[in-house]
């Protein structure tokens, strides 16, 4: 005699063969790779990182002093948006950007736990962004 968990198995699987063969998972770009996420260590708030990620929010979701601290992370390797620097003169003019508006930040209170807003030092960022440039 089977087990109810055997018979529930039993149930999904005959599912899933149809579905198979109804060719409901041709156009699956995942076949053949492992679930996205599968190697990192399980997080309660997954939904979160994904949902971010899915709607691309980006540092607009963080607050204003947290979100300053991660563009000056970026701007220190050569960074815009995510992408290396097109130029020289377009790091630069981001840096100068960047400068003005965290300068803005630091005068202003803000809420929340106080944040270290730094400074990004142009000539260690166009250093960076040429070493990152000549490496592709």
């Amino acid at each position: 005699m089977s087990t109810w968990h055997e018979r529930f198995a039993s149930g999904i699987d005959k599912h899933v063969r149809d579905a198979e063969k109804d060719g409901a998972f041709e156009d699956n770009p995942l076949v053949g790779k492992p679930l996205p996420g599968d190697s990192q260590p399980y997080r309660e708030d997954w939904w979160i990182t994904q949902k971010v990620a899915q709607e691309r929010v980006g540092a607009h979701a963080l607050p204003l002093p947290l979100a300053l601290r991660r563009e000056a992370q970026d701007l220190r390797k050569g960074l815009i948006e995510d992408r290396l620097a097109a130029s020289e003169a377009v790091l630069r003019a981001a840096i100068a950007d960047y400068d003005v508006r965290s300068d803005a930040a630091r005068r202003t209170p803000q809420p929340g736990p106080s944040v270290v807003i730094p400074r990004v030092d142009a000539d260690e960022a166009v250093e960076a962004w040429r070493q990152a440039r000549d490496a592709k």
